[in-house]
């Protein structure tokens, strides 16, 4: 018998984006699935355009109600996934065609895995292809992580038992529960974790994704994230994040003093770093700002 895959897909306000991440869905060659979207009571039409759409196919379920945040709507679809797999998709990324069935296909031909994930691509606001996501295919250890995140998010999909060993998603954080629960899953069963070659979802980034319009505090939880389960956070993750800013007109960098933003930014980043690294930035970050701001 085919096993049931839940796919959860939290969402806010996302009528621009919500349709075309549901067909992805919906749209599967792999029909036994169901799609429980949680809603954090949106007021941009897509509650009207969720209920139209359950009428036509019962696959979809969805809810509105407040939550705290992403990762609370997640845990939410969650506690009422009836599968015995699980993907994730957030309401503004697409999975490519046959993704769920490549999916199914590596869970089932190693009945040790408890989770898998695949290539993914970035895409604008459009639809069309940025480039691909830098993936690292295993076998990977959890110190890889400090380089970045290599799991694109939305090609990922796991056992029931992977979130029963684990548990629910951090919702103190706001940007990186998913890394976090990434770097959760490596530290505990890496041998576990397989790999589909293959394009399996394609990561909208546009104006108002996480990704983009809370670049800071991606930054600071994906550092802080690295300190606890490896012991310090790399340099170069504030490094980057700098020069990012620095890369931009000074009317789109979102800061009214610069320099302000980046010292505060690495005192709240301070006790993740060793010292070493820390003494090493701070004069880096100082010849970077003396020489873009001259």
């Amino acid at each position: 018998m085919q096993p049931l895959v839940s796919i959860v897909m939290p969402s806010l306000n996302q009528a621009a984006f919500i349709a075309a991440a549901v067909e992805s869905v919906l749209s599967q060659s792999y029909q036994q699935l169901e799609l429980i979207v949680a809603d954090g009571s949106s007021t941009d039409g897509t509650q009207a355009w969720l209920a139209q759409r359950q009428t036509q196919d019962a696959r979809l379920r969805w809810f509105s109600e407040p939550d705290s945040g992403p990762a609370d709507a997640l845990n939410k679809a969650l506690r009422q996934a009836k599968g015995t797999l699980i993907g994730w998709l957030n309401s503004d990324d697409l999975y490519t065609p046959g993704a769920v069935q490549r999916a199914v296909q590596a869970l089932q031909g190693r009945s040790e895995c408890l989770m898998v994930y695949g290539q993914g691509q970035h895409i604008d606001a459009s639809g069309a292809v940025l480039g691909l996501y830098p993936t690292l295919a295993p076998p990977t250890v959890p110190s890889q992580f400090a380089k970045g995140c290599f799991i694109c998010q939305p090609t990922v999909f796991f056992r029931r038992t992977m979130w029963l060993l684990l548990g629910k998603f951090d919702e103190e954080l706001k940007t990186a529960f998913d890394f976090d629960y990434w770097l959760r899953a490596f530290a505990r069963f890496s041998d576990r974790i397989g790999f589909v070659d293959a394009v399996q979802a394609q990561s909208r980034l546009h104006p108002e994704c996480i990704t983009l319009r809370l670049r800071r505090t991606v930054i600071l939880e994906g550092m802080q994230l690295l300190a606890r389960h490896l012991g310090h956070a790399p340099k170069e993750w504030l490094l980057t994040y700098v020069n990012q800013l620095l890369a931009l007109p000074p009317g789109q960098q979102g800061v009214d003093d610069l320099k302000a933003h980046v010292a505060q930014t690495l005192t709240v980043a301070k006790p993740w770093l060793r010292p070493a690294d820390l003494q090493a930035l701070e004069l880096e970050l100082e010849g970077l700002l003396k020489f873009r701001m001259r």
